[in-house]
């Protein structure tokens, strides 16, 4: 089934009356989690410059040799619906949304928007990003689109944050992280969301050094610092001052085993 875009973008369109023409940018902010083998797991995707939108549409990719697309859940828009979307390949999924009654839609920074969930089809350390973007789409239907209520399409590569899927073994089993102890307590950001600072919790086995790193959506590093870890819980503040503007981060730890990531949500 598919969904051209101008017939959405039509229906969103007939009742809209333009507020100022000042344009501002719009993208999606796609989570990073791990999987066990033969696992669905479902990959959060966040809102950034959802400010008066009307419609929008792009695709996400991966390695189909790493994950099989299985479902989309958690919507959290006014007419995007379960079956709104095409899998015009193995690798490739079409996001299509146009608010139904032609009534423009806010999100804040960091606001769920759907989760896309997948199967890891592959074995413990292979991984696949998850990119927005405006591959594949078929000819005569255009790219990546996101329209305000002015008929301004505002759709911004660089606001786009591409989201990962790292397949990892059970906690105690072969292949386990010697600096963390795998599972949904490893690597944490507490509050997420915050409207603050926030605190990096995470265990370790072994004590020495890490790098603790905070990227904004733009992809610019915030804050890079080594920090001293001990055996067992770690606590890491990252500060208000570093988080002043809204919207997504990514917050990064590097130790010789790899590097975990999580998002965190500022509103």
């Amino acid at each position: 089934m598919k969904y051209p875009f101008s017939t959405l973008a039509l229906n969103a369109f007939l009742f809209l009356t333009p507020l100022n023409m000042n344009a501002q940018g719009f993208g999606v902010v796609v989570d990073s989690v791990e999987a066990l083998p033969d696992q669905v797991v479902c990959v959060p995707v966040y809102a950034q410059g959802f400010t008066n939108i009307v419609s929008f549409q792009y695709s996400l990719t991966w390695d189909a040799d790493v994950l099989n697309f299985d479902h989309i859940q958690n919507l959290n828009l006014p007419g995007l619906v379960q079956d709104f979307h095409n899998l015009t390949a193995p690798n490739r999924l079409l996001i299509a949304w146009a608010e139904p009654i032609g009534v423009s839609q806010t999100r804040a920074n960091g606001a769920l928007l759907y989760e896309a969930c997948f199967k890891a089809i592959s074995i413990v350390g292979n991984g696949s990003d998850i990119k927005p973007g405006g591959d594949g789409f078929p000819p005569t239907s255009g790219s990546a689109e996101a329209y305000n209520n002015n008929f301004q399409n505002i759709w911004t590569p660089a606001l786009n944050v591409t989201g990962h899927v790292e397949i990892v073994a059970q906690s105690g089993t072969s292949g386990t992280s010697d600096a963390l102890q795998k599972g949904t307590n490893a690597f944490q950001l507490s509050p997420n969301p915050t409207h603050a600072s926030s605190q990096v919790l995470f265990h370790s086995k072994t004590s020495g050094t890490a790098t603790l790193s905070v990227t904004d959506a733009q992809g610019r590093t915030v804050f890079e610092q080594k920090i001293t870890v001990k055996i067992g819980e770690n606590r890491f503040e990252i500060s208000d001052n570093l988080l002043n503007t809204k919207g997504m981060y990514q917050v990064s730890l590097q130790t010789k085993e790899g590097v975990f990531s999580q998002m965190l949500s500022v509103q």
